[in-house]
């Protein structure tokens, strides 16, 4: 699996869409990138779920606060309620995950 920064996604963004005739230089094609990413993550952050059609569902769980066991002592702990973030393939990327 390779991993994909913000400027090689902003590199890779500009490819696609020069093949599609639209024209931006490396560095607009990167603002681009990072600010759909910023507006994700404000989203998320404010608590809304974000559904990416053909691609996929973000969502925002929590869960709930639990009893766990340290698994180096062995001494149960009460562990806190915490926020998630989910992904869901939706469409034809969950089909091709799966065929």
């Amino acid at each position: 699996m390779t991993k994909v920064n913000v400027t090689e996604l902003g590199k890779l963004t500009k490819d696609a869409l020069e093949a599609k005739g639209i024209k931006l230089d490396s560095k607009e094609s990167k603002d681009t990138v990072e600010t759909v990413f910023e507006v994700i993550r404000e989203r998320l952050l404010a608590g809304d779920n974000i559904d990416i059609f053909g691609f996929g569902k973000l969502e925002n769980k929590t869960r709930a606060a639990r009893k766990g066991r340290n698994p180096q002592t062995g001494l149960e702990m009460d562990i806190a309620e915490k926020r998630a973030i989910g992904f869901k393939p939706l469409g034809e990327l969950k089909k091709r995950l799966n065929p």
